[in-house]
């Protein structure tokens, strides 16, 4: 790979962003974290409001967690931001609040994989270790003409060889970057522009007219739909809800939902466990929300609570709704 252009590319064309002007460890830790399965776009403001309110990883690890939910609703894949204070607290507790500065160490810590250890050692400490991610992946794959399926980890790790040997020809902060840049600007999936790649002039996909077949991606199995009957629970107080338990959303507050075709089967269900309630409005709200791997129907139903409790309902009153972390699947309910 012609690494010397790719790099004069990176330091002449690059984005702007906020996390590419520092070499903080902490910093670069955050931001890959909050760029996993999501766009840059959507990253920014969280992100500048995430380092303004915990600057180090001392005010991260001593917040409370339903803070910190709070502060990423609406990024989604919740979970990476419950290993990321996890992973704070302990390097608060092992390591006396220094950010580790080898792999090994980082490796170790809940949340951080291959990819995101060997991010912040080559950007943050200049230090040559591969960072795989899907945009290395597809330009790597469009280059050499590699038509393995890239679904299959035996596959990726092929690749992750490659991509340590050009890594350590190369200046490493500049290269993951550049590589980052490259696929999220230029080797886009769709519509790349290869008139403006610094590279193309050896890139097999280019030469040989292959840019839509590479990279090869097994097709995904199909989203399992899931159909739930939703209750906005009013009270004269407040509204009841639950907090998740289930590792999708864990810890994060929702209406009570049912997994159930009708209105009328969930309310003798609730009937057989005493709890009365009736309809405020006989209409169904119809919500759908696509997660990764399924898909929730929500069909919404506003009733009054009349008598009765269940053991996993919390009573949260009404002006702390906004207040709470909600996953976005239920937050756009309109409440009447």
């Amino acid at each position: 790979m012609d690494v010397k252009s790719l790099e004069v590319w990176y330091q002449k064309d690059h984005r702007k962003l906020p996390f590419r002007e520092t070499k903080n460890p902490y910093i670069i830790w955050i931001s890959e974290i909050m760029l996993q399965q999501t766009q840059v776009e959507s990253v920014l403001p969280f992100f500048v409001r995430f380092i303004k309110k915990y600057p180090t990883v001392k005010d991260l690890a001593f917040t409370e967690e339903e803070t910190l939910q709070k502060d990423v609703e609406g990024l989604g894949y919740y979970r990476r931001f419950r290993n990321m204070h996890l992973a704070a607290k302990k390097i608060m507790s092992d390591y006396q609040g220094i950010f580790p500065n080898k792999y090994k160490e980082l490796i170790e810590l809940p949340g951080i994989g291959k990819y995101t250890a060997g991010a912040i050692m080559s950007i943050a400490y200049n230090m040559p270790f591969s960072a795989l991610d899907g945009n290395v992946i597809r330009v790597l794959s469009r280059y050499l003409g590699i038509s393995d399926d890239m679904r299959l980890e035996k596959n990726r790790k092929k690749l992750d060889l490659i991509n340590q040997e050009n890594i350590e020809c190369a200046t490493p902060y500049i290269y993951t970057q550049a590589m980052m840049e490259l696929g999220a600007l230029i080797c886009k999936p769709k519509n790349p522009k290869c008139d403006m790649c610094p590279i193309q002039e050896h890139c097999f996909a280019y030469t040989n007219d292959q840019i839509e077949s590479l990279p090869v991606l097994s097709k995904l199995k199909e989203k399992k739909i899931f159909e739930y009957i939703t209750l906005i629970l009013h009270t004269e107080n407040g509204y009841f809800l639950r907090k998740r338990d289930e590792e999708l959303l864990k810890n994060m507050y929702e209406y009570p939902q049912f997994e159930a075709e009708s209105i009328y089967s969930v309310l003798s269900e609730l009937e057989n466990q005493d709890v009365s309630i009736e309809l405020l409005d006989s209409r169904q709200l119809n919500y759908q929300h696509v997660f990764t791997h399924q898909i929730w129907k929500i069909n919404v139903y506003h009733v009054k609570v009349l008598s009765g409790k269940l053991d996993d309902w919390i009573l949260v009153e009404k002006q702390r709704i906004k207040d709470i972390p909600m996953a976005i699947a239920h937050r756009k309910i309109k409440l009447i």
